[in-house]
């Protein structure tokens, strides 16, 4: 297990419990690990920790293998024919992002709740 330094200020803190909110939303699939990824690097900078984090990167790695994938706020501008001959990409995606990342949700969720 990684040793992490306490978060800095009160917006790194709040970062770091919106990723464990995030992850704990995955791991329960109330919310899908292609969207998850989408937000927990948009907090990457923010936690305080190494952005070439092992535990980040799968998540960035998410993000680079998917982002020919529209974003479930972004799919309202797409027809719907074309969502529909994406849903098969959509659904190995997840599979393969719940695989990839799902010890790296269980690690920051170990990482950063608060005891």
């Amino acid at each position: 297990m990684k040793t992490d330094t306490p978060p800095l200020n009160e917006s790194q803190e709040k970062s770091r419990q919106e990723v464990v909110s995030l992850c704990r939303a995955m791991l329960a699939e109330e919310m899908s690990f292609f969207e998850g990824a989408i937000r927990v690097c948009s907090l990457r900078s923010s936690l305080g920790v190494n952005e070439n984090d092992s535990d980040l990167m799968a998540f960035v790695a998410i993000e680079s293998e998917t982002d020919h994938l529209p974003p479930r706020h972004m799919q309202k501008l797409w027809s719907a024919g074309a969502l529909q001959r994406l849903q098969p990409e959509f659904e190995e995606a997840e599979k393969w992002a719940r695989a990839f990342s799902g010890d790296a949700c269980k690690n920051l969720i170990e990482r950063f709740a608060k005891q």
